[in-house]
C-alpha cells in the first residue's frame, strides 16, 4: 500500500510531502490513519542535528487516528476504533519488559537509534529505497503500519485532535510526576520549561495535590500558559532565586527539568530542598554530559532521577489519564497551537522551532 508523508532529509533542508510504499501489514499488526499528530522536542532534535539518525526519515510519534485495518492475530483493537499512538511496544523478553517497562526497553532504544522498529525493519520505502522512522514510529503520515501494542484506544473519549497530545507529552508529563516523582499532597513543585511536556508536568502536580507550583520559562506567552493550566509562579529564568526565596526557601520538594540541557538539570537540582527528587524529564542533545557537586548527593541527600515515558507502561498510564480527562482534571484543548496540513510540513517544523505557547500539530 501507499500512503503520503513528509520527509526529513538532512539538516537544514525543507521538508518535503512524497509518497511512499508501505510493507503489507502482518498477523499482529494494524494500519491507523492519522488524523492528528503532533511536533515534539525530540523530533525537533534531529531536525536541528542534535541527534545522529539514519535519514531519509519520516519523523513523528504524538500522534492519534483511526484504525483501518487489523491483522488476523489482533484482537485489542477493531476497525473503526480511535486510537493513540504509542511509540513504545514491548519486545517482550528483555528485562525492563518483564518488569512492565516497556518504554525502557534496550531493543526498542537501539531501534530507535537505527530509525527502525523493533524487528529491524522500517516497512517504508521510496522508489524502492530504505525510508527510517522516527522514534519508531513516523507519525507524519496519512497512514502508518504498527504493531497493536502502539495502538491503544481511547474508546472515543476525546477527540482526536486533543488525543494526539496523549501519545507523548502528557504521559511523558504527568507520567514524570504521579509515577517517577511519586509527588504527595502539600508540596512544593519546580518545573524548568513550559513547552508542551512542562505544561503537563504543571498539570500532574496540579493532581497530585501540589501546595505551590513555580515554572520557569524565558517565554512569556508559556509563562502565561501554565498560569493558566494551575501553576501559581511563572517567572522568567532571571528571576527564579529571587522568586524561590519567599515561596520555599529551603527549596522545592520537586524539581523537573522539562528541557533537557545539563544547566537546566543542574538548576532543578540546586533549587530543589534537602531530601527532595530531582526528575530529569526533557532529552538532552547527543554528547552532552552533566556535571555535578556531590554534595548534592552527600551532605544534602537529595534524590535525582531521570524518566522515560512518564515511568509507566503507556497501555497502564493511558487509561488512568482518560479517566482524569473525563472528570475536567487533565486539560488537553487548551494546549493545542497551530494546526497544519500534511502539506505544509515544513511551515510546521518552522513554527514549532519559534518555541509558540501551544502544542504544534499536523492535521494529514
Amino acid at each position: 500500500m501507499k500512503t503520503r508523508a513528509g520527509l526529513f532529509r538532512a539538516v537544514g533542508e525543507p521538508l518535503e510531502v512524497v509518497e511512499l510504499d508501505l510493507a503489507e501489514p502482518g498477523p499482529d499488526d494494524v494500519v491507523v490513519r492519522i488524523v492528528a499528530a503532533g511536533i515534539c522536542g525530540t523530533d525537533l532534535h534531529q531536525v536541528k542535528g542534535e541527534w545522529q539518525r539514519p535519514t531519509p526519515m519520516v519523523l513523528g510519534h504524538e500522534g492519534a487516528g483511526i484504525v483501518e485495518h487489523v491483522g488476523d492475530a489482533v484482537d485489542s483493537v477493531r476497525v473503526g476504533d480511535e486510537v493513540v499512538l504509542s511509540w513504545a511496544p514491548s519486545c517482550g523478553t528483555c528485562a525492563d519488559c518483564a518488569r512492565a517497562r516497556p518504554a525502557a526497553c534496550v531493543p526498542l532504544h537501539r531501534a530507535i537509534g537505527n530509525g527502525t522498529l523493533v524487528d529491524g525493519t522500517t516497512g517504508m520505502s521510496l522508489d524502492g529505497a530504505t525510508v527510517y522512522r522516527g522514534t519508531a514510529t513516523g507519525a507524519w503520515a496519512e497512514h502508518v503500519v504498527v504493531s497493536s501494542q502502539v495502538a491503544l484506544p481511547t474508546h472515543g473519549a476525546v477527540p482526536l485532535r486533543d488525543a494526539a497530545l496523549l501519545g507523548c507529552a502528557a504521559l511523558t508529563g504527568v507520567g514524570a510526576v504521579l509515577f517517577a516523582a511519586r509527588a504527595t499532597p502539600g508540596g512544593v513543585a519546580l518545573v524548568i520549561g513550559a513547552g508542551g511536556v512542562g505544561q503537563f508536568v504543571v498539570q500532574g502536580a496540579r493532581l497530585a495535590g501540589a501546595e505551590a507550583i513555580v515554572v520557569v520559562d524565558p517565554v512569556e506567552a508559556r509563562r502565561e500558559q501554565v498560569l493558566r493550566l494551575g501553576a501559581t509562579h511563572a517567572v522568567h529564568p532571571d528571576d527564579l532565586k529571587e522568586t524561590m526565596a519567599w515561596v520555599s526557601p529551603e527549596g522545592a520538594d520537586y524539581g523537573f527539568d522539562a528541557v533537557g540541557y545539563p544547566e537546566t538539570t543542574v538548576t532543578a537540582l540546586r533549587f530543589t530542598r534537602s531530601g527532595g527528587t530531582t526528575v530529569m524529564v526533557g532529552l538532552p542533545p547527543t554528547g552532552l554530559r552533566l556535571d555535578l557537586d556531590p554534595g548534592e548527593f552527600l551532605r544534602r541527600e537529595k534524590f535525582l532521577t531521570g524518566t522515560m515515558y512518564g515511568s509507566e507502561d503507556p497501555a497502564v498510564a493511558l487509561p488512568i489519564l482518560l479517566e482524569h480527562v473525563a472528570a475536567g482534571r487533565l486539560e488537553l484543548a487548551p494546549l493545542l497551537g497551530e494546526v497544519f496540513s500534511l502539506d505544509a510540513i515544513d511551515d510546521a517544523v518552522q513554527a514549532s522551532l519559534e518555541l509558540p505557547a501551544g502544542r504544534v500539530l499536523i492535521e494529514p
